[in-house]
């Protein structure tokens, strides 16, 4: 294993079998995604556009952007930012100013 693939492994790791800090992240996290895929599904559109749901989904994914500040053991803090502006961005915020 090379240094570079050394974190993307410990990050991997620690999303499918998360400890101490980093299991209420992940828990957030994975339900923040479910919402959002739940939602699509029931309704057939993007939570974002939900005027009432999407400001607060959106509320909970920027408190998850501030929460990846604290110690987050093995996780990638940069690549769990990119994954909640790519979902939010699937899901029909605006992130332009983000």
């Amino acid at each position: 294993m090379t240094l570079s693939t050394e974190w993307q492994e410990r990050h991997a790791m620690a999303m499918r079998m998360p400890r101490a800090q980093e299991r209420p992240i992940v828990a957030m996290l994975k339900g923040w995604l479910a919402y959002a895929q739940d939602h699509r599904a029931r309704f057939d559109s993007p939570i974002g556009e939900d005027g009432v749901l999407g400001p607060e989904w959106e509320a909970i994914g920027d408190a998850l952007r501030g929460l990846l500040n604290g110690d987050c053991g093995r996780l990638d803090c940069g690549t769990l930012d990119g994954l909640i502006l790519n979902t939010m961005r699937e899901n029909g915020v605006d992130v332009s100013r983000k």
